[in-house]
């Protein structure tokens, strides 16, 4: 019986896949209880995956999607799974230890956990073992929490990049929001807050821990840098989340100066902007720009599982096993 099936979109990486894959083959976990779903949205290297999953005897599956969205292509793993348990990995990912998944699937003993949140590291490795007194904050505090954080702790959200969910649970609030343009900032927070709202806090585990190359070959992820001024459908997307969150009562208004603190921060004020003045007044009109585009968008439903038979993807490979 598979317990844990693990999630992976992907778009225009190739070796960072593999690698990934290569990791998890390595893991402790009997194979026979969980498989991998790769969503890919571009040609794939299905000769490679195949390799892999024959040596490891690895049950794995390859669906595609034409359309380039990270949330469609969670939300085809969601509905695809045979796991009680959806792990949403990242395509370009290092695993160090071989009890990632045991780390992982070890919480959900408890039958009323709505999530696990593994922490995430960039190249460096380095960690935190100190929190902002801000991330401690009931509905705002997981804007300040560190994913590098070297402690377990109750929160709201984590970075689906290494992120466990109770399938039951995340399609009862509708799965991810594929309005959410290709990998758009916030597009896992959405999900989230609605999964924890409903169900309750998620568990951050540091030893469910991932190191998170953020190639800039292709991804579902990387769509642009958080960095100087961003791509379009990035800031679309954090003025989505923010409507919707105040729609869905997720945001709280009188938390709203968090969120915008949050948004021109990051969007305007970044370190490689504040070195060029031009570019802050670029990211500033940009930001505004996107603020005009969601206007129509906030005024429509949310695309998600609600909105499956709207999908177009189909099987290109399976293990057999």
């Amino acid at each position: 019986m598979i317990k844990l099936s693990i999630v992976i979109p992907t778009i225009g990486r190739r070796q960072e896949l593999l690698n990934t894959l290569s990791d998890l083959a390595k893991q402790n976990l009997d194979k026979d209880i969980w498989e991998c779903l790769i969503i890919t949205q571009s040609e794939i290297d299905i000769e490679g995956i195949k390799e892999i999953a024959v040596k490891n005897r690895l049950y794995l599956k390859v669906f595609y999607s034409e359309q380039p969205n990270a949330s469609l292509a969670r939300n085809i793993g969601l509905i695809e799974a045979q796991g009680e348990i959806i792990l949403f990995l990242d395509d370009d990912l290092i695993i160090e230890s071989p009890n990632f998944l045991i780390n992982h699937l070890r919480h959900y003993n408890d039958a009323n956990l709505s999530g696990v949140v593994g922490q995430v590291m960039d190249l460096t490795k380095t960690v935190r073992n100190n929190r902002h007194k801000w991330s401690y904050k009931k509905k705002v505090g997981w804007l300040y929490f560190p994913g590098n954080y070297n402690q377990t702790a109750s929160v709201l959200n984590g970075a689906s990049c290494n992120l466990s969910v109770n399938k039951k649970m995340a399609i009862d609030v509708g799965g991810m929001d594929i309005n959410y343009e290709k990998g758009a900032h916030r597009e896992e927070s959405d999900f989230c807050l609605r999964l924890t709202k409903k169900y309750g806090l998620m568990k951050f585990d540091p030893e469910a821990s991932v190191i998170h190359i953020g190639s800039k070959t292709g991804g579902c992820r990387t769509w642009g840098m958080n960095t100087g001024i961003h791509p379009l459908h990035h800031i679309i997307g954090e003025w989505y989340f923010i409507f919707n969150g105040l729609k869905h009562r997720t945001i709280l208004i009188r938390d709203l100066h968090h969120h915008f603190a949050a948004l021109f921060l990051r969007q305007i004020f970044n370190e490689k902007n504040r070195k060029n003045p031009v570019a802050i007044l670029l990211a500033i009109f940009k930001s505004l720009y996107g603020f005009i585009l969601i206007l129509p968008k906030v005024l429509k439903e949310p695309k998600t599982l609600d909105n499956f038979n709207q999908y177009n993807y189909k099987l290109l490979y399976s293990s057999g096993k």
